[in-house]
């Protein structure tokens, strides 16, 4: 014949003990099966009702930034998606006030009680009698709120079930917080796979470039502070006789840097295959694109010029902080031409052409070599660079690297913490 189980009131003393220690071991077993934020606030919650013989249960996760309370449900067999249901601020209902005070309380009767807040039962049309409510705390921290509602088939809730709903909140916090570790582990796996990948597509459409076009040697190199940034240089071949020339600066870091770096990059050499003979036109549509972009990109830089390989000139449009040198005779020259802003007038702007001879060396750099800050705060400065550049010896072939080594050094230890692009020109 089947026996009807037994509630925990019709159970005596020792029985009860056995039989709350006997779930609580299965129970640490099941909530420590899955790292799975969803499936594990569904397990707790289940749990939670099992355990303490309870018609609802809930469990709020703390937010710490906001200081709320917040209960997710999972939707979908798999329990994956947690969407939020509702906020509870501390000190606000019952949940709150346990999450203030890192306090467990038990009550009954919980309409004659300040601290209950029925707003919750006017929304969902449930009636909340009785309240079992503990803290989940982690090391002293707190994680979130348990709470268990309404025994079944009694009248209240006792003294031992709140000791009993003590120690699996104890289980419970444990288990919950290998689950955020967890998560915050994925994510930043995430987060780190995606920075590569992004570092990589960078990478490729900025290579690093040596060349050895006719009389000249041509290099160029750009570094980012982080994973990505957001500057750039680009050189390509415009017809046989001539090469496009770029170095820009979106004054953005980071992943924002890199994208916005990658879509101008991008948007340049489209237009170089057109107007790329004309600096000042190719400059004039790339401002104009970027103004009436649906996300406008303020404050950019962008140096852009044709060097032609036979008569041995370059034309440039300098409109940004690009820094022109030129090395003739051992003496660096700053030539400074050009505005300081993609963003001011193209239309008023003229190009400067520049005949380079045998021997010449011309070394275009972003200003975040200049901004490199030794241990006081100090700045590099341009002079500085000028003067180590003038004392290369003529047959390096390398100039990119003494620059950026130069710079690392003056750092005294701090590392280069600026975006940097250098492109080089050397004439035999």
């Amino acid at each position: 014949m089947f026996k009807r189980k037994k509630s925990l009131d019709e159970l005596s003393g020792s029985d009860r003990q056995i039989h709350n220690l006997t779930k609580l071991v299965n129970i640490n077993s099941m909530i420590n099966s899955t790292l799975d934020m969803g499936k594990l606030l569904n397990v707790i919650m289940e749990t939670i009702k099992d355990i303490m013989e309870a018609e609802a249960s809930t469990l709020l996760l703390y937010e710490e930034t906001a200081e709320d309370l917040v209960f997710k449900v999972a939707l979908g067999e798999a329990g994956k998606e947690l969407v939020e249901r509702y906020r509870v601020k501390l000190g606000q209902g019952i949940a709150g006030w346990v999450a203030e005070n890192r306090k467990s309380l038990c009550i009954n009767d919980v309409y004659s009680d300040r601290r209950f807040d029925p707003d919750f039962d006017k929304i969902t049309g449930f009636v909340t009698k009785s309240i079992l409510c503990t803290p989940l705390l982690f090391k002293g921290k707190l994680i979130g709120v348990i709470q268990a509602i309404n025994p079944l088939n009694r009248e209240s809730f006792t003294d031992e079930d709140m000791s009993l709903f003590n120690v699996f909140a104890d289980q419970a916090a444990l288990a919950v917080q290998n689950a955020i570790f967890f998560q915050n582990a994925l994510e930043e796996e995430r987060i780190r796979i995606e920075l590569s990948s992004a570092r990589a597509i960078q990478e490729a459409l900025i290579p690093e470039i040596d060349w050895k076009l006719g009389s000249f040697r041509i290099t160029a190199k750009s570094m980012a502070a982080r994973e990505i940034g957001g500057e750039f240089h680009s050189l390509f071949r415009l017809d046989a006789g001539h090469i496009g020339i770029a170095l820009g600066d979106l004054h953005v870091k980071g992943v924002p840097g890199g994208m916005h770096a990658s879509i101008v990059s991008g948007a340049l050499r489209a237009m170089a295959k057109v107007r790329g003979g004309n600096p000042v036109e190719v400059v004039r549509l790339l401002h104009l694109i970027m103004e009436h972009d649906e996300h406008p990109i303020h404050n950019a830089s962008l140096l852009y010029g044709v060097l032609d390989l036979d008569d041995r000139k370059l034309r440039f449009l300098n409109a940004g902080v690009a820094y022109p040198i030129l090395v003739r005779d051992g003496v660096a020259r700053y030539l400074r031409f050009g505005k300081r802003s993609l963003s001011q007038n193209i239309e008023e702007s003229t190009s400067v052409s520049v005949s380079l001879r045998p021997g010449d060396l011309f070394v275009l750099f972003s200003d975040g070599i200049l901004r490199v800050r030794n241990r006081t705060g100090k700045q590099l400065g341009l002079k500085s660079v000028m003067k180590f550049i003038e004392k290369l010896p003529r047959e390096t072939d390398d100039i990119i690297g003494p620059v950026i080594s130069f710079a690392g050094n003056f750092t005294e230890g701090l590392g280069i913490r600026e975006d940097v692009s250098i492109i080089t020109l050397r004439v035999d």
